[in-house]
C-alpha cells in the first residue's frame, strides 16, 4: 500500500509541471530551451530518519552490502565515524534505501579493491545500480519499440508499437538515427551527428552508447498507458524529432533500474586500488550528497571520480571531488555523463582535476549549476559528446569548452556563469577563451554571464583560434583524426544577450560597471530562418532559469549571486562588480585542509558550510493551472 500511495503522490507532483510557464520566456525562444525546473530527484532528496543498521570501523565491503540488502524501503544503513580499510568494492543495490555516513570528514571508505558487473566495466570501487540486468555492455535496452507520433516538442503522448513490459513510473528512452548531413531543416542548422558523419567531428570514436548512432536521447517517465499511447513526463524536450529519422524508444525490464537510492555524507577513497570513485549506472530518482571522493595519487591514464550512465533525475549534489594529480589534460575527469536526462549537478566542489565536468554524451535536459572549480587544468565544463537542451547557471571556474571532439551540440544554456581564467586555476592548457565553441556547437544561449580576466584581451574570433579571447566561435578545433571545416553557423545561430566582460568594459575593477554589458540586438538571431529568438523586450533577467527563489543553501551570499544587476559583489577584480562568490567557492576557502591527506585536500564537510539543507531544490510546485 505504501507503494501505491508514494505513487500517486508522485504523479501528482510531476505531471503538471510540463504546463507551467517558463522562466526564461521572454527571453529565449520557445524551441530554444525547455522546463529545467524539475531537475534532480523529483520533489527533492527525501530525508529518511530511520536506522534499520549501524555499522562500525572493520566492517568489511561484504558486511555492507549485505546490510543494505537487508534494509527496509525508506531507511537508511548508517556508518559510525573512522576508517573503513575494504578490500574489494560495494554496491548499493537496492531501492529506496540510503548509505549514509557521519559527515565527508568523518566516515572514510578506503578501497584497494574494486568491484564489477552492472552493465559496464570500467573498474570502480562504489557503485549504484542494481546488476539484474541480462545486458553485458553499457546499455539497458532489453526492450525496444518503434516511435509513431508524438514527436512535437513538448508533446507528452507518445505512440509506441509495442508498450511490453513497460509500466507507469519506468524510465523510458527515446531517440532517433543519427542527421545524414549538415542540417535540419536545411544546411547550417541543427545538425546532431556522431564522429563518423560528414564533417561532424574530428575523433572517430562514436559516442552513442546504449543504441548506435542514436545521439539525440532523451529520458523520460511513464505517467499513464492506453493502448499503444504512453503518457510521458516532462514533455519532448528537444525540438528536431521527426519520421524521416526513425525515431525509436527503448527500456529496461523491471528489476534492473535502480530507484530512490542515496548514498551521503562520507568520503569514497580509491588511491589505494587506483580505480574509478562512483559509478550510477541505471538509475532514476537516486542521489549523491554531501559526499567526498579523493585520489591522491599521480596518474597518466583514464580516470572518473563520478561517472553517470543511463541516469534519469539523478541529484548529485553538494560535494567534494579532489585529484588524481596529473599532467594529463583531457582523460582524468571529476564528473562525467554517459546517457543522462533530467539530473542534477549542483554546488560541488571540484579540486586539481584535469576536467572536472566532461558532459560525454548522450546528455539531454539536465542542470549543472553552482559548481566552484579550482586548480583546473581545462575548462571548467565541457561539452565531449552528443547533447543538447541542458541548462549551465552560476558556476565558477576557468572556462566553458564545446569541443568537436566526439559529435555536435546544439540548444545548450548558459545564464550567469562567472568565468575568470587564471583567477584560481592555471591558465596553461586548452580553450582558454572565455567562451571556446567549435565547430558543429549551434543555437547557444548565453545569458547574463560575468567573463573576466586581464588574460583575455579580445572580445570575439570567429573561425579561428584565439586564447585571449573571451567568445571563440566556429573554429575547427583539433583532435586524433581528421579536422572538421570551420563553421560560420556557430556566431550565425548564437544568443548573446546581458553579459558583461572584461574587454569591452572601461572599469572592469568598479562597484557597478555598465560599460562592460552588451544588451545588443545585433547580437540576437532574430533573424535566422529556423530556431530564431525574438529581441527581448526587457532587460530584466530572472534570478534563476530553474529555482523558483533563493534556495536555503544560498545562506548570506546576495541571490542572484552573479550577473549584470548584481552590483558591489564581494570578487573586485575583473568582474564591474557583478559577480559574488557563490556558497560552494565560500565553502572551499573556508574548510581547512585534511592533515591526513597531507594538507592539500579539503577537510569536507558539507553540513558544516551549508547546513543540514544543503544544495536539495526545492520541491517541484503543484496545483498548477494550465494557461495561454
Amino acid at each position: 500500500m505504501r507503494r501505491v500511495v508514494w505513487l500517486v503522490t508522485f504523479l501528482f507532483v510531476i505531471a503538471p509541471m510540463v504546463a507551467e510557464a517558463q522562466p526564461w520566456a521572454g527571453v529565449i525562444g520557445t524551441t530554444r530551451a525547455t522546463d529545467w525546473t524539475g531537475a534532480g530527484v523529483v520533489g527533492g532528496i527525501p530525508t529518511r530518519t530511520t536506522i534499520c543498521s549501524t555499522l562500525n570501523p572493520g566492517a568489511t565491503a561484504a558486511q555492507i552490502i549485505s546490510a543494505i540488502n537487508a534494509c527496509p524501503a525508506g531507511q537508511v544503513v548508517f556508518l559510525n565515524a573512522g576508517t573503513y580499510n575494504l578490500s574489494s568494492g560495494v554496491e548499493l543495490n537496492k531501492n529506496n534505501v540510503t548509505l549514509r555516513g557521519a559527515g565527508a570528514d568523518a566516515t572514510i571508505l578506503k578501497f584497494s579493491g574494486q568491484i564489477g558487473g552492472c552493465h559496464i566495466g570500467s573498474s570502480r570501487v562504489f557503485q549504484m545500480c542494481t546488476d539484474n540486468g541480462g545486458n553485458i555492455g553499457v546499455d539497458s535496452a532489453e526492450n525496444t519499440a518503434t516511435w509513431s507520433a508524438g514527436y512535437a516538442k513538448g508533446s507528452t503522448v507518445i505512440t509506441l508499437s509495442n508498450v511490453a513490459n513497460l509500466q507507469v513510473g519506468s524510465t523510458i528512452w527515446l531517440d532517433q538515427l543519427d542527421d545524414a548531413s549538415d542540417g535540419y531543416p536545411v544546411a547550417g542548422d541543427v545538425y546532431m551527428c556522431d564522429a563518423g558523419a560528414p564533417n561532424c567531428a574530428n575523433n572517430g570514436t562514436g559516442e552513442s552508447f546504449a543504441r548506435d548512432n542514436r545521439g539525440v536521447l532523451e529520458g523520460h517517465l511513464v505517467t499513464a498507458i492506453s493502448g499503444s499511447n504512453v503518457t510521458i513526463s516532462p514533455g519532448i524536450m528537444f525540438p528536431t524529432f521527426r519520421s524521416a529519422r526513425s525515431p525509436g524508444a527503448w527500456w529496461g525490464n523491471s528489476g534492473t533500474i535502480l530507484n530512490g537510492a542515496g548514498l551521503e555524507n562520507l568520503t569514497i577513497d580509491p588511491t589505494p586500488c587506483r580505480c574509478d570513485g562512483i559509478s550510477i549506472i541505471n538509475a532514476t530518482n537516486s542521489w549523491v550528497k554531501g559526499v567526498r571522493v579523493i585520489r591522491t595519487d599521480t596518474t597518466s591514464s583514464a580516470v572518473s571520480l563520478i561517472t553517470l550512465v543511463n541516469a534519469l533525475h539523478v541529484s548529485v549534489v553538494d560535494g567534494y571531488y579532489y585529484g588524481p594529480l596529473t599532467t594529463q589534460l583531457v582523460s582524468t575527469y571529476g564528473l562525467t555523463v554517459a546517457p543522462t536526462s533530467l539530473s542534477l549537478i549542483q554546488n560541488n566542489i571540484f579540486h586539481t582535476n584535469s576536467s572536472p565536468i566532461v558532459m560525454n554524451s548522450p546528455f539531454y535536459g539536465n542542470v549543472v549549476s553552482y559548481n566552484y572549480f579550482d586548480a583546473a587544468s581545462q575548462a571548467a565544463i565541457i561539452l565531449h559528446g552528443i547533447g543538447g537542451m541542458n541548462l549551465y547557471e552560476g558556476n565558477n571556474g576557468r572556462n566553458f569548452s564545446g569541443d568537436t571532439i566526439h559529435s555536435s551540440h546544439a540548444f545548450e544554456t548558459l545564464f550567469r556563469n562567472h568565468w575568470d581564467r587564471g583567477a584560481h586555476n592555471p591558465t596553461s592548457g586548452e580553450s582558454i577563451a572565455g567562451f571556446a565553441l567549435y565547430s558543429n556547437n549551434r543555437f547557444f544561449n548565453l545569458i547574463g554571464n560575468v567573463v573576466g580576466n586581464s588574460g583575455w584581451t579580445t572580445y570575439t574570433v570567429n573561425m579561428s583560434h584565439s586564447e585571449a579571447a573571451i567568445y571563440e566561435t566556429g573554429w575547427q578545433g583539433t583532435g586524433s583524426g581528421t579536422t572538421v571545416s570551420n563553421d560560420a553557423n556557430v556566431l550565425r545561430t548564437l544568443l548573446r544577450w546581458g553579459n558583461w566582460d572584461n574587454v569591452t568594459s572601461t572599469n572592469d575593477n568598479g562597484t557597478n560597471d555598465a560599460t562592460g554589458t552588451r544588451f545588443v540586438s545585433s547580437e540576437v538571431p532574430s533573424g535566422i530562418a529556423n530556431f530564431s529568438n525574438p529581441v527581448p523586450a526587457s532587460q530584466i533577467l530572472p534570478p534563476s532559469l530553474y529555482l523558483s527563489g533563493r534556495p536555503a543553501w544560498f545562506g548570506s551570499v546576495a541571490w542572484p549571486a552573479i550577473g549584470p544587476d548584481v552590483s558591489n559583489s564581494n570578487i573586485t577584480t575583473a568582474t564591474g562588480g557583478h559577480a559574488n562568490k557563490i556558497p560552494s567557492r565560500l565553502c572551499f576557502e573556508s574548510t581547512a585542509s585534511d592533515s591526513a591527506y597531507g594538507g592539500t585536500v579539503k577537510r569536507f564537510n558539507a553540513a558544516a558550510c551549508y547546513g543540514s539543507g544543503g544544495g536539495t531544490a526545492p520541491a517541484a510546485p503543484t496545483n498548477l493551472r494550465i494557461t495561454s
